[in-house]
């Protein structure tokens, strides 16, 4: 009888606290709250410096840490300079964050019993206010100092709390930003193609949108920045009939069987295809460049596509997944930068470790299923040339000997032959 009551203890404890935080951990869409990483990610290399805020807490998830409450202040100074530049009075933008307050809630996977709703609105205020006039300081170029209330941020702050609001665990519900943006119209465009410029090796002109751009509906801030960093994804369905796959592990290795790689013509994360001439074939991928803060975001990025329970189109993942592909050692990080493909501030081995160390916890997406099955069809279907090219790439070297020193030979050869043609025949 003890153990009847035992299972029924455990199977009373899977249908309630199991299913309770699944539940809580996603909403009825399939889409998740905004969450801690797990841990089996901040397990990887240099972890805090890819997850962790430096400066400021934004949301619930790193509220109250010593080392972030030095812009407590400076976010009430923004909420104050945000609403009093309006017609409108602070008690409006208050009410309506209030009244989106229910749904805010349950966009955290976490408990926040902790917090009333008094101590929740406040919070979702004062963090909503202040991102949105920096998105407007950061879009406007702070403008005339005199209209400005808040302390003149140096540049190197600006890049730290740049970093750290586009961190997974540091985000507020875009509900709340949508709810104070109905008093006050944000330059929210001009914000995120400012942030995407950091990608972009082509410093003095920012991506353009594409279509489609303004009707995504993202979750949070972050989640805004990857879609317009990634762009649109192919549309192209995968074959699911089953073929060989390519077995490629380097950079160096598609030049070996005569496919080429290119920059394409933006640093977007989808902007990655196959294609083929009469001679070789050719893999295009995005130009980026990977400073401390594009790491970070990248990371965060990927983290986030990873917490979205199975309704992810996991662009960003495939990205870093295509680019681990194509590194093996140091060499290949090298092919990538003489390429113009990708342009880190990191060493080659730095810049190796990196994408190895996060792609093993990250998701395959489908645009990482269609490129390496483009490329393995490009294999199959032009086999007699890629064993030419292969036979030709991996002895060029003696072949060009071979022929230097035949090139030295023949003058020699033909100044014999010269002077036994000129020598007098004997008497």
């Amino acid at each position: 009888m003890a153990g009847g009551e035992h299972l029924d203890r455990v199977l009373k404890a899977m249908n309630s606290t199991t299913i309770t935080t699944l539940n809580h951990s996603f909403d009825s869409g399939g889409k998740p709250r905004i969450q801690k990483v797990p841990a089996f990610l901040r397990s990887i290399q240099n972890a805090d410096r890819l997850y962790s805020p430096d400066i400021i807490a934004i949301g619930p998830c790193h509220r109250g840490k010593e080392q972030l409450q030095g812009m407590e202040d400076i976010k009430k100074m923004a909420a104050m300079e945000f609403c009093c530049t309006t017609q409108h009075q602070i008690q409006a933008f208050y009410r309506n964050v209030r009244a989106v307050i229910v749904q805010a809630r349950e966009s955290y996977a976490e408990d926040l019993s902790a917090f009333n709703d008094d101590q929740f609105t406040e919070m979702m205020f004062y963090d909503g206010c202040f991102l949105l006039q920096f998105m407007t300081m950061v879009a406007l170029d702070r403008g005339p100092p005199l209209q400005w209330k808040m302390p003149n941020l140096s540049e190197n702050w600006v890049r730290r709390i740049s970093r750290d609001i586009l961190l997974v665990e540091n985000q507020v519900p875009w509900v709340v930003l949508e709810a104070l943006m109905r008093l006050k119209h944000v330059l929210v465009d001009r914000y995120i193609a400012d942030a995407i410029r950091n990608f972009d090796v082509q410093w003095a002109k920012p991506q353009m949108d594409f279509e489609g751009a303004d009707k995504y509906k993202p979750f949070h801030l972050l989640d805004l920045v990857r879609h317009r960093q990634l762009g649109p994804l192919s549309k192209a369905k995968l074959d699911e009939a089953p073929r060989p796959m390519l077995n490629i592990c380097s950079a160096l290795e598609l030049a070996e069987v005569g496919i080429k790689l290119s920059a394409s013509k933006t640093a977007r994360f989808a902007d990655i295809g196959v294609g083929k001439s009469p001679i070789f074939g050719k893999l295009r991928l995005p130009p980026v460049y990977l400073g401390e803060l594009t790491m970070c975001w990248l990371t965060n990025m990927a983290a986030f596509e990873m917490l979205q329970g199975g309704t992810s189109d996991y662009g960003v993942s495939s990205y870093v997944q295509i680019m681990s592909v194509l590194m093996n050692r140091e060499d290949d990080v090298r092919e990538l930068r003489t390429k113009r493909i990708l342009y880190p501030v990191l060493s080659d081995l730095e810049t190796l470790n990196f994408f190895k160390s996060i792609s093993p916890f990250l998701p395959y997406g489908s645009q990482y299923f269609r490129i390496l099955q483009q490329l393995s069809d490009y294999h199959q279907d032009r086999r007699a040339r890629v064993t030419l090219h292969k036979l030709l790439y991996n002895n060029l070297k003696y072949i060009l000997t071979a022929g230097s020193a035949l090139g030295f030979l023949i003058p020699i050869l033909r100044g014999i032959l010269t002077l036994q043609q000129t020598k007098p025949s004997a008497a």
